[in-house]
């Protein structure tokens, strides 16, 4: 059986689910842990060259943690959107992977509503849907 281009199979739209969860929880980590990294940077800076602390091209080292925890994030909501892009096999959304994010859940819905499934709470697996 060969799948179109806007068709997939429940595995695919259950992996493309498992990543969005994935996504979630990482970039909760990544924000938790940067900010704690970027304020023991700034502690670090102050320490080593009291009062004002150590400057690299005229900036601190606490921003150069937060222009890296930046590039972090960004780099995580591209490269799960790659990833999110492959499982629904979704051109557009692996041409620009960051805005595809977006629009990926009514994706996932659209196509699990044709097969008749249903999502079960955040982000959890597919289930057929009820008749009401």
């Amino acid at each position: 059986m060969t799948l179109k281009l806007d068709q997939s199979s429940v595995e695919d739209l259950d992996l493309a689910l498992r990543l969005y969860r994935r996504l979630v929880f990482r970039l909760l980590a990544i924000l938790v842990l940067g900010f704690g990294a970027v304020i023991g940077l700034s502690h670090l800076g102050t320490a080593l060259s009291p009062p004002y602390g150590i400057y690299i091209l005229g900036w601190g080292l606490a921003t150069w943690g937060l222009i890296g925890l930046l590039a972090l994030i960004v780099l995580e909501l591209w490269w799960e959107g790659r990833q999110i892009g492959r499982a629904l096999n979704d051109p557009g959304m692996q041409a620009s992977p960051i805005a595809g994010l977006m629009g990926g859940i009514g994706v996932i819905a659209e196509r699990a509503q044709a097969m008749g499934m249903e999502w079960s709470g955040f982000l959890g697996p597919l289930r057929p849907a009820r008749r009401r």
